[in-house]
């Protein structure tokens, strides 16, 4: 008869330790708080350019790719440039970025 009771109480005890471990995410969830919670860091997406190189689609470039082509007079201000987001070729004089690029490789 004492090993009967000592199975119940092991079962009760364990009975007691499912209930509590079912318990803990959300005893730590309201622990951490909304303010305390870790939030993944927002990685930036650089922007891809492709550009029109002997009548053929190049690319993607990255700007520093296209920083250096305008250092080195490899694309010039008619050169068609295209991003996501815009609606058609373009020269690259008539691009914002692009054509600033290639005024600071001037200098």
């Amino acid at each position: 008869m004492a090993d009967d009771s000592n199975f119940f109480e092991r079962i009760m005890e364990l009975g007691i330790g499912m209930s509590m471990a079912r318990q803990m995410p959300d005893m730590f969830s309201q622990c951490m708080g909304p303010s305390q919670q870790a939030t993944p860091p927002q990685i930036p997406v650089e922007t891809q350019y492709y550009l029109v190189v002997d009548n053929a689609q190049a690319g993607p470039f990255k700007e520093s790719e296209l920083q250096l082509m305008a250092k080195n007079n490899l694309i010039r201000p008619e050169t068609l440039v295209w991003k996501a987001g815009m609606a058609k070729w373009t020269p690259a004089s008539q691009v914002p970025e692009i054509n600033k690029m290639l005024l600071l490789a001037k200098l």
